[in-house]
């Protein structure tokens, strides 16, 4: 995973306009389920398996075996995410609020198997403080899987304004910002070494960040964040990847 810039306050600015992703994902729940499924395990597979690491949901099995059950039960009804629509709940919690009630009916499924003796699949039967654990979110483990989050969405925009920026042959452009921005150095160094004028740098990473900015806003709405919410959104972002 890529080092997270201690520094943001560039990436993190953003000039208003109407998404044009806001109901991606609204538009394909109960249409299109394999390509939602999809884009929801690729995109919180790794923050919800943070927070089981971090909980003590971990006494409950593996991270990822957790987290993938969950998705298998779940993502295949549609109505679990059109409940999510009418919920008003950002994406992450819905999913962490059905991963802990997934592994709660879990426990408790497997606690009277045991109680009548039928042979269990699971190592031993957790404990009360552990069945706890599951009914609500933990804050520590709660930070995790928002840093995780956090972390990828940053990075996939990263991704995705490079490679734009290479299909414009200004490649040079993103060596500018990643010098200066991610690494640091001051515009007399970064500057030569990615072949722009000292003179120029200061408006280059202006523009990657903008660019940067718009990119997660875009995919914050993506996702079914309301155009109203995104800015909060972003300084959540910002508060968590410079921790």
């Amino acid at each position: 995973m890529r080092r997270v810039p201690a520094h943001l306050s560039h990436t993190m600015t953003r000039d208003h306009f109407p998404t044009t992703h806001a109901t991606w994902l609204s538009e394909r729940v109960g249409v299109a389920n394999d390509e939602v499924a999809r884009h929801v395990m690729e995109r919180y597979f790794e923050p919800l398996r943070a927070y089981v690491k971090g909980s003590s949901l971990r006494t409950f099995g593996d991270s990822a075996d957790l987290v993938n059950d969950f998705f298998a039960a779940r993502l295949g009804d549609s109505s679990y995410l059109e409940r999510w629509l009418e919920s008003g709940l950002p994406l992450r919690r819905w999913l962490l609020n059905g991963l802990l009630l997934h592994v709660r009916n879990r426990a408790i499924a497997e606690s009277r198997r045991r109680a009548r003796g039928d042979a269990g699949v699971g190592g031993d039967a957790p404990a009360a403080e552990a069945l706890s654990g599951a009914q609500a979110a933990e804050p520590e483990a709660l930070h995790a899987l928002e840093r995780a989050w956090a972390i990828g969405l940053v990075t996939e925009a990263h991704d995705r304004v490079r490679v734009g920026l290479v299909a414009e042959h200004r490649e040079n452009w993103w060596e500018c910002f990643r010098l200066h921005v991610l690494h640091g150095l001051p515009y007399a160094d970064a500057c030569p070494m990615a072949g722009v004028s000292q003179a120029n740098g200061a408006n280059i990473v202006r523009a990657v960040s903008r660019r940067l900015a718009a990119m997660l806003a875009e995919l914050l709405a993506r996702d079914g964040v309301a155009e109203a919410d995104i800015d909060a959104e972003l300084e959540v972002i910002q508060r968590l990847v410079q921790r």
